[in-house]
């Protein structure tokens, strides 16, 4: 006698060994009972029966012999509308394999009913019941792996292994959860959303670190959105930490620290991914220097090199592709572009990573990247360092001695006023790379305050004429060398920013850094009568931000401010839109 042999260990003979079987002699197992409500199919077996009398044929029973009587696996509701038709016989196979306990009863049940089941509510139960989510009884890897291929193989294409893993992930958590807003078993099952969508929700809720469990969910309704294909995994993470901002440290991540300039400045403390304007927000722009990639760690303190600050997981240049580092700040600039006017710049300073002798290239993606993902690159600026480090001897390349500052714009018609050159005569006599901090070491308590800000602009104006490649000391004409309450290892000069202000930001205009640092951008954009956003990830820095941005508006001279704009600016009403 031929064999057939189903992955699952179902051993069957050829269809044609049919044998006929008093019906006294067959028996409805309480198995079946147990995976299927019998009430429901009688309209069914009602319509069955029609069908029977009226072809004159049906399908045989399929059955095992226990004792003197034979148990059905498949066939129930045939055999209960042969069994009104008064039939004393009925046709049957009778399958080889008798099962040793009710749980093998029951998988041979679903083995063969798998598959033809009309409701989803009987295939989650019939799964649950053979992967063992309803017993939750450990199996066996092989008993595993072969039902894994049982069911990939009755639900063929997109029921891959790990599928089905899935799966029954997700009616163990339905099972633990009863009732919860996700269902995502059903779902499945409906093709109502992917496998890998599923996977993530679940992997979501399983890591700890998210600290994200079904009662947030049920608040929140963040993987709800998720799985509804409102946004992608990305922004559901970020939501995520948003609201568990929002439940830690208040009802609004967004905080005004002082009222007295709360109409010049606004510091958002959290990860830029994750920015939150207030409503009606509109911003004219970005100046930013973004995060090194891999070089500088900047949730380590000075003193400590171990102590981190919560958040330092999410800081942007930690993570370990470059392809990933750039996507984090694409991310982070269509963030700004949807509340940035039409004529918006954003300006970007970025130094590269060097591996060794090997440039990591992350300038160049970065502008690719910008590109595609619709913004227009206007100009790639070199800040030459007159001072800049020394380099190992070992280290096959020149020494580098600039970073680039890269301009984008979100329209062709973007904003810009032509700075014209000015009278070297003119110009304030302050010795070129002179100290913002104006104690010339005679006293060993540092300010925060620059010397005559704004001859010292002037000075660098002059000594530029603004051209392709800017000249500035990286050791001094910084907005702030000390003082950070545990340091700070990215701050650049407050002169920087200067021309990039005064050329591509209306008056009065607002300028959003999403990585904030040291305040360095907003002192200098106050001080040009602008406003100014910051985003700051780490708490530490944020007293300092606001002491260094109270000090850009108290050194704000309205009448200094206006002369240098007269001898510097091309137009008068700074609305010059690039052709």
């Amino acid at each position: 006698m031929q064999k057939q042999k189903f992955r699952a260990g179902l051993v069957l003979p050829l269809f044609n060994n049919v044998t006929k079987l008093f019906l006294t002699q067959i028996e409805i197992p309480e198995e079946w009972d147990e995976l299927f409500e019998r009430k429901k199919k009688e309209q069914f077996i009602k319509k069955l029966k029609e069908q029977f009398v009226k072809t004159g044929c049906y399908v045989p029973i399929m059955v095992f012999k226990y004792d003197d009587k034979y148990i059905i696996v498949d066939g129930v509701l045939r055999f209960l509308a042969l069994q009104d038709l008064n039939l004393n016989r009925i046709d049957c196979i009778i399958i080889e394999k008798t099962p040793n306990s009710k749980d093998q009863v029951k998988d041979l049940i679903i083995e063969f009913n798998l598959k033809s089941v009309p409701t989803v509510a009987e295939r989650i139960r019939l799964l649950s019941h053979y992967l063992r989510v309803v017993e939750c009884d450990e199996e066996d890897e092989t008993s595993c792996n072969e039902k894994y291929g049982f069911i990939s193989e009755q639900y063929g294409r997109g029921w891959g292994r790990n599928n089905v893993i899935t799966v029954k992930r997700a009616l163990v958590f339905d099972k633990e959860n009863p009732g919860n807003p996700l269902n995502l078993s059903e779902r499945l099952l409906e093709n109502q959303m992917s496998f890998d969508r599923a996977k993530k929700c679940l992997d979501i809720l399983a890591d700890l670190k998210n600290n994200y469990d079904l009662s947030k969910e049920i608040d929140a309704k963040i993987l709800q959105g998720f799985i509804n294909n409102n946004y992608d995994l990305k922004k559901t993470e970020s939501l995520i930490r948003q609201y568990n901002t929002k439940v830690d440290k208040g009802t609004s991540a967004i905080t005004v620290l002082n009222d007295v300039s709360s109409d010049r400045y606004l510091i958002i403390p959290g990860n830029s991914l994750d920015t939150q304007f207030p409503e009606g927000t509109k911003i004219n722009g970005i100046f930013t220097s973004i995060p090194y990639f891999n070089l500088i760690e900047y949730g380590k303190d000075e003193i400590s090199k171990e102590n981190k600050e919560v958040g330092s997981d999410f800081e942007i240049g930690r993570e370990k592709k470059r392809e990933d580092f750039v996507e984090n700040i694409v991310d982070v600039m269509k963030i700004g572009a949807n509340h940035m006017t039409k004529d918006g710049v954003i300006i970007i300073n970025l130094h590269d990573t060097y591996k060794g002798s090997i440039c990591v290239g992350v300038v160049a993606l970065l502008i690719l990247e910008m590109q595609k993902a619709g913004f227009f690159f206007i100009d790639q600026i070199i800040w030459q360092k007159s001072n800049s480090k020394p380099q190992s001897n070992e280290t096959s390349r020149f020494t580098n001695s600039y970073e680039s500052i890269l301009i984008f714009s979100k329209s062709p018609d973007y904003y810009y006023d032509q700075l014209r050159i000015y009278d070297p005569k003119k110009s304030a006599t302050v010795k070129s790379g002179c100290s913002e901090q104006g104690n010339k070491g005679l006293s060993k308590k540092k300010s925060y305050h620059i010397s005559n800000p704004y001859k010292t602009m002037r000075n660098f104006l002059c000594d530029n004429d603004i051209e392709q490649i800017l000249k500035l000391n990286i050791s001094k004409e910084r907005s702030q060398q000390d003082g950070l309450q545990n340091g700070f290892f990215g701050s650049f000069p407050t002169l920087l920013p200067i021309p990039f202000i005064l050329s591509f930001f209306p008056e009065n205009g607002t300028v959003w850094d999403p990585f904030g640092g040291t305040g360095t951008t907003g002192r200098a954009a106050l001080m040009l009568n602008r406003k100014v956003i910051i985003s700051e990830l780490y708490e530490k820095n944020v007293a300092k931000i606001s002491e260094i941005l109270e000090k850009g508006i108290s050194e704000y001279d309205e009448n200094e401010y206006s002369s240098l704009k007269k001898d510097f600016l091309s137009l008068d009403d700074h609305s010059d839109l690039a052709a």
